[in-house]
């Protein structure tokens, strides 16, 4: 069960985008063609999360192969741009695409919570993300105490909840966290619900559900009080950033806390996506990601999927640390007992408010 993650692949982690530079688009046939589109109509109309549009998008790629319009694309890799330009017309849904993938694997199960990664994909997740750090850039101690942590993805949570805990053990002992998620895809909802338990206090919170239409289940994220190491806790300040480019489990973590009222979002609106994926092989090189589930919040009832997350405090993405960071000093700076160390910050709070 995966949202979305940019980084280089990891399974569990982000949509499958193999590398596509080991061999050239091969030429497709007219059979070629043919087999796929009723293959992805069937896989539409069964899986994606609303029955209705997945029947809809269903009838307007057959209505396109009975209008002989793939029959401009001469190789897989065009006839899967045209398809997702195609999709995206009949319904849009930025998790919705059809992929390139020479070799594509077979079709999987959608796993479940408890389902472990596969023993064959999981040494190369590692490397992965061993070589990413899983996606923590940065954690870093500010002036004043205050923790900056930039992370770029939310890995599988089997892979990459230890140096989750790491990083936000870290950053247990500031006065105030900035956590920038302006570069952050997204990824595991368990790694979300893993990070957002260090934000949180010492009774369960319940943050979210997954609702998975073609087997009519509901999956439920929950904080853990009892994660490992050492936790921020549920009283001092958060700030998150967002961009544009803020998208699915990043948007995730970011929805379901502002709803709680646990953190102060700072940046862009977000770019909208909350269902969950699964890939589908259509044709030996070609894998539709269709998703297969809706987010829930249990506050306000809804997602954020075609809006976004608005933020609280709306300015560009390229302000928004200087931001955050001058709200942080204001304050931490009541608690500064130390007068020059009182002077230097308030100095550097004047500087901040000035790049404004």
């Amino acid at each position: 069960m995966i949202l979305c993650l940019a980084v280089p692949p990891t399974a569990g982690a982000q949509e499958p985008r193999p590398a596509v530079t080991a061999q050239p688009s091969r030429t497709l046939s007219a059979a070629d063609k043919a087999a796929a589109v009723d293959l992805l109509a069937q896989r539409l109309a069964d899986k994606y999360v609303f029955a209705d549009d997945g029947n809809k998008m269903a009838a307007a790629v057959r209505a396109h192969w009975r209008n002989g319009d793939y029959e401009q694309a001469a190789t897989d890799a065009q006839f899967a741009d045209l398809l997702t330009t195609h999709l995206q017309a009949a319904h849009p849904d930025k998790h919705l695409s059809i992929r390139y993938v020479p070799n594509a694997p077979p079709d999987r199960p959608r796993p479940s919570l408890t389902q472990g990664v596969p023993a064959e994909m999981r040494q190369r997740m590692t490397e992965v993300g061993q070589y990413l750090n899983f996606a923590f850039e940065k954690v870093e101690r500010l002036p004043g105490n205050i923790m900056y942590l930039k992370l770029n993805g939310f890995f599988e949570a089997e892979i990459g909840k230890a140096a989750a805990t790491a990083a936000m053990s870290l950053a247990a002992n500031g006065k105030a966290m900035i956590i920038d998620l302006r570069d952050n895809r997204g990824g595991d909802p368990r790694m979300v619900a893993h990070m957002a338990s260090y934000l949180l206090g010492d009774k369960k919170v319940h943050l979210s559900d997954i609702y998975f239409r073609a087997e009519n289940e509901t999956n439920s994220f929950w904080s853990d009080p009892a994660v490992p190491g050492a936790r921020f806790g549920a009283d001092k300040p958060v700030y998150v950033l967002t961009s544009g480019e803020t998208f699915s489990a990043a948007e995730d973590f970011t929805y379901n806390l502002q709803a709680i009222k646990r953190i102060t979002v700072i940046g862009e609106t977000t770019g909208g996506g909350a269902h969950p994926i699964q890939p589908f092989r259509i044709d030996p090189n070609l894998v539709a990601v269709i998703p297969v589930g809706r987010s829930i919040n249990l506050i306000t009832k809804g997602d954020w999927e075609g809006t976004g997350v608005k933020p609280d405090i709306a300015v560009a993405a390229d302000k928004a640390l200087t931001k955050a960071n001058a709200l942080a000093l204001r304050q931490v700076l009541p608690t500064i007992d130390n007068p020059h160390e009182r002077s230097t910050l308030e100095q550097q709070l004047v500087e901040l408010e000035r790049a404004l």
